[in-house]
């Protein structure tokens, strides 16, 4: 992402995030149990940054559930459009908790910016799911059965729709045709679309070939009988995509140090979250399509049980896990130089009992 004009854009304009920060809570061993001991006090403010999505299912359904509120903290979900803005918002320590990639994370600090942490897993797998229209599939002879070096190089000559240059769909489709002997710049088209609603209706009219971003617009395509699904991220298509860390929710390192129990108290609530999430799906369901402003709950309901395997149930990272995800990417070069997989650099369980 390019980070550096967004955050300049965010401090100016500040989103009407408000520049306040919380209220420290009283310190405490960090990773507590007792939901009493973080309860002491007037709630702790948390604001959270994201771009509505259905595998934030756990968080949804804590707060619906009234779990946050159960552990003292007063969180206000706050949605954005484009990843850039979350990440602007951490930096500024105008919210507490945005969910962001382990590349982006990786991107920032390399670049100096080290403030922010991942302490809360979401994603252990690459969920993009890439849909070629109908006619091209059938012309090229490709289904999601072909080997999947077929249809990664099914990709050469296409035009491939993207959200934007830089973000994850940029960054895994160029992995793609890296894959299958291809060069991104010279025997595909990509092109910058916009969201699922915009990359939706470029396949359906023909200004697109294929795209890839997770569901649920790539399984609404198929739906449609416009679009056939080559590769099905929550389902594991691609191995050494499938046991990855993918998305987590970071911190401001100074927020989370000075509120160690708000901190444990948020990751305490996530994993309530996730166990009601598994427990009712199709509760959680129901919660999670209002929270994103959708009114499909069926498609909401598959979505979300095809997320399910992809969804961290405990949040916990390990270094092996750390290291293996950031060797992936160095290998695939979503990242341009190593990351550090030592706990503390780039994530850490200090707030999470794993």
């Amino acid at each position: 992402m390019k980070i550096r004009t967004a955050l300049v854009a965010f401090l100016v304009a500040a989103i009407a995030i408000s520049a306040c920060g919380p209220a420290a809570t009283p310190s405490a061993t960090p990773g507590a149990t007792s939901a009493a001991t973080a309860t002491v006090g007037p709630p702790t403010e948390v604001k959270v940054v994201s771009a509505p999505n259905i595998f934030l299912s756990a968080l949804y359904v804590a707060d619906a559930e009234g779990y946050f509120k159960a552990e003292n903290l007063d969180v206000k979900i706050l949605q954005v459009t484009a990843g850039t803005e979350s990440v602007a918002a951490l930096v500024s320590g105008n919210a507490q908790y945005a969910d962001i990639g382990f590349d982006d994370l990786v991107g920032l600090a390399q670049r100096g910016e080290k403030n922010l942490v991942m302490v809360h897993n979401i994603l252990s797998r690459v969920t993009l799911t890439l849909v070629m229209r109908t006619d091209v599939a059938q012309r090229l002879g490709v289904t999601r059965s072909s080997p999947l070096e077929r249809r990664w190089a099914a990709l050469k000559g296409l035009r491939l729709g993207i959200t934007s240059p830089g973000a994850p769909t940029d960054k895994y489709m160029r992995y793609y045709l890296r894959q299958a002997g291809l060069d991104p710049d010279r025997d595909a088209t990509i092109v910058a679309i916009g969201g699922g609603a915009a990359l939706l209706a470029a396949l359906e009219s023909k200004q697109i070939d294929a795209y890839h971003l997770s569901p649920p617009t790539p399984y609404v395509a198929a739906d449609r009988g416009i679009g056939t699904i080559l590769i099905d991220g929550p389902s594991g298509d691609v191995p050494k995509l499938s046991d990855f860390l993918y998305t987590a929710w970071a911190t401001n390192r100074d927020w989370a140090a000075k509120n160690p129990n708000a901190a444990s108290a948020f990751s305490r609530a996530l994993k309530k979250g996730m166990q009601k999430v598994k427990a009712d799906t199709a509760a959680a369901a129901t919660t999670v399509a209002k929270a994103i402003g959708s009114t499909d709950i069926a498609l909401t309901r598959r979505v979300l049980d095809a997320f399910l395997p992809a969804l961290s149930e405990n949040g916990c990272f390990t270094a092996k896990a750390v290291a293996g995800s950031l060797d992936t990417m160095l290998e695939a070069k979503i990242i341009a130089t190593a990351g550090d997989p030592v706990e503390g650099v780039l994530w850490t369980g200090k707030y999470n009992s794993c």
